[in-house]
């Protein structure tokens, strides 16, 4: 019977060594010849476009300056990802990155005063 410590010391080698060949892989992974990691990009642009939608539909009707907020925050995040996913359609921009880290700290500014604004 093998004991806990050596079981552990097993799971470990195993799961280092399985993210290790995950990570030597060739190239990104694809469907259809588009890159997964730039179709969830775009899918996450999709969905925080909807939810964008939503909150602002909610501002409308509410008039709490507080969605406000988060109707940036969603905004900010749909074009960071149709930014982030623009290599699906036209060839790599070099200012996207910088730009998209931008963004990023726009989003959590955005979300951070949603939150404290009463």
């Amino acid at each position: 019977m093998i004991n806990r410590g050596k079981t552990g010391i097993l799971l470990f080698l195993l799961f280092s060594l399985t993210v290790t060949v995950f990570a030597e892989g060739d190239g990104d992974l694809e469907f259809f010849g588009l890159e997964a990691e730039k179709l969830l990009y775009l899918g996450s642009a999709v969905l925080a476009a909807a939810l964008c939608a939503v909150a602002a539909i909610a501002f409308a009707r509410t008039q709490r300056t507080r969605l406000l907020f988060v109707v940036l925050a969603f905004a900010l995040f749909a074009l960071q990802g149709f930014l982030l996913s623009h290599e699906l359609f036209f060839p790599e921009w070099s200012w996207v990155d910088p730009i998209a880290s931008v963004l990023s700290f726009g989003i959590m500014l955005a979300f951070f005063f949603g939150m404290v604004k009463k």
